[in-house]
This record gives C-alpha cells, structure tokens and sequence, in this order.
C-alpha cells in the first residue's frame, strides 16, 4: 500500500513538473513569436516606406529633367505631378489636346499630299494647232455691213502654253486678210475718179499672251480663259491690186495688241481674238488695221 502511494506521488510530481515546463515554454514562444512579428512589421513598414520615397524622388526627378529638356512646352509638365497622386495616370485634358493635335496633323497632311497629287496630275503645258477666219478693217473706216464677204480672210497657226491658273503663251500664225482702200480722184471732169478695191496680203505674226482660267478642270484640260497680249506683225507678201502697192509701201514690221476669250473642252478649244494696230501698216496714210478673228483649234 506504502508503494502504491509513493508511485502515485511520484507520477504526480512528474506530471506537475511537466505542465509547469510546458507552461514557461509556451511563454516564451509566445514573447519569442511577438517579439519576432514586431520586429517584422516594423522592418516591413519601414521598407515600404523607403521604397515609396525612392519611386516618388525617382518621378520628381524625371519631372525635372522632363522640364529642363522642354522649357519650351510648359503646358505639359502637370502630366507628371498626376503620375505621382494619381497612379501614373494622365490628365484627361492633355490626353483631349494630343488627339485633337494629332488630328490637325493629320488634316493638314492629308491637305499637303493632295495638293501634291494635284500639281503632279495638272497638265501644265499644252501644245496646240489652230484655224479660223478673220476680218480686217482700217481705224475710223465705215463698213459696209452688205459687203463684208470682200473682207474675210484667214489664219493658221500653232501655240505652246505654259502654267497652271495663270499661264504664258507663244506662238507664230500665218493670217491672210482683206483689205479694203480707198483713194479719192483729182476731182476734174475725165480725170482719175475715186478707186475702192481690195488689197490682199499675207502677214507672219508671232502673238504672246498673259492669261488666267476663270474657270477649269482639276487637271486644267478644260476651263474658260481670259488673255491679254501683244503681237509682232510682217507682211509677206501682197497680190496686184488697182493700188500698184507692193510690200515696200507697207510698214516691215507693225505691233498690235491682243485680247483673248477661250474655251477648252478637253483637246478642243475655241478662241475669240482682237486684234488692235497700234501703228499704220501704209508708210503713210492713217492704216491702223482692227482684225476681229475666231479659231477652232485642238491641243495636246
């Protein structure tokens, strides 16, 4: 019986010392485990908060840098104090400035090549062949509106034009025209009477222009012209006539000036063209000539 209870306090004395092992142990681990997290959590913060420091200075920085490359373009340095409140996020009025910037560029580029395309495509320079018919009268003369076929005559000619909306133009013709004279008599009774006839002659003329479209094309093949000019006159040649003239009693060379109304329709085109004399063509005598011609002509 002795022994049974001694056994039973022993047992007991081993369990208590046991538990009280166990207790300070878990004591301990639970000071260890808190200490342990505090310090943790500490360090955490305080990494955290360095790191948050370096990504700001770090866009400061950039910021700087940004402002001291692009002094120029102030308005867009709030960019980088959204990226640093704001998650590196752009503000929405930049954003709206840059696309309707980036769509004016566009515009103006899409502008550029279609004027390009169109002086590439333009048919700056045309050359042309041209014919009509013509009428001739003297500064101050009466026509005779019953007897104007006397009076016709001709031309041929060709040109070469240059230029876009404003545009030259150069050419020689060949005119055969009709002119009719008049000489008075010596007014006595079987002597020489008044004589009204004729003369037929053929000039060279080199004609040049200044002129605009009014109206055209987008490859300016066809439009409405208005033209001003001036033209170098010499006679060639002119037939017998009841006169007795010969190209010795005409001017060698004469100037009148031009005026011009054209249409194109594609390769063909029709011209109204003056002709005023600024000179007599006769070495003497008032023989300023007025031409009123009209061409048909087609051009490549």
């Amino acid at each position: 019986m002795k022994t049974l209870t001694k056994t039973a306090f022993l047992v007991a004395g081993i369990c208590s010392t046991t538990l009280s092992f166990g207790q300070q142990y878990n004591s301990y681990d639970d000071r260890y485990n808190n200490d342990r997290s505090d310090r943790y959590d500490s360090r955490d913060q305080r990494r955290y908060e360095r790191s948050n420091d370096r990504d700001r200075n770090n866009v400061i920085d950039e910021r700087r840098d940004y402002n001291r490359r692009n002094e120029d373009y102030p308005r867009y340095d709030n960019r980088y104090q959204d990226r640093i409140g704001d998650n590196q996020r752009f503000d929405e009025r930049d954003l709206s400035r840059a696309y309707d910037e980036g769509f004016e560029d566009g515009q103006r580029s899409q502008v550029v090549s279609e004027r390009q395309e169109h002086r590439q495509n333009y048919k700056h320079f045309t050359f042309g062949l041209y014919g009509g018919l013509n009428s001739t009268r003297f500064e101050g003369e009466t026509v005779d509106t019953k007897n104007l076929t006397g009076r016709l005559g001709y031309q041929l000619g060709f040109f070469v034009r240059g230029g876009g909306r404003i545009y030259g133009q150069i050419g020689a013709e060949y005119l055969a025209s009709s002119s009719q004279f008049f000489k008075p008599g010596d007014g006595q009774v079987g002597g020489v009477g008044d004589i009204t006839s004729n003369i037929d002659q053929r000039y060279l003329h080199i004609p040049a222009y200044i002129g605009v479209k009014v109206a055209q094309s987008d490859r300016g093949v066809s439009g409405i012209r208005i033209a001003l000019g001036a033209e170098y006159g010499t006679p060639l040649s002119t037939d017998n006539n009841d006169f007795n003239l010969g190209n010795a009693d005409f001017q060698a060379a004469t100037v009148n000036g031009l005026v011009n109304l054209g249409f194109d329709a594609g390769p063909i085109m029709l011209d109204f063209v003056y002709h005023h004399g600024f000179a007599d063509v006769l070495t003497s005598g008032n023989s300023k000539r007025r031409i009123l011609g009209v061409n048909l002509g087609f051009k490549f």
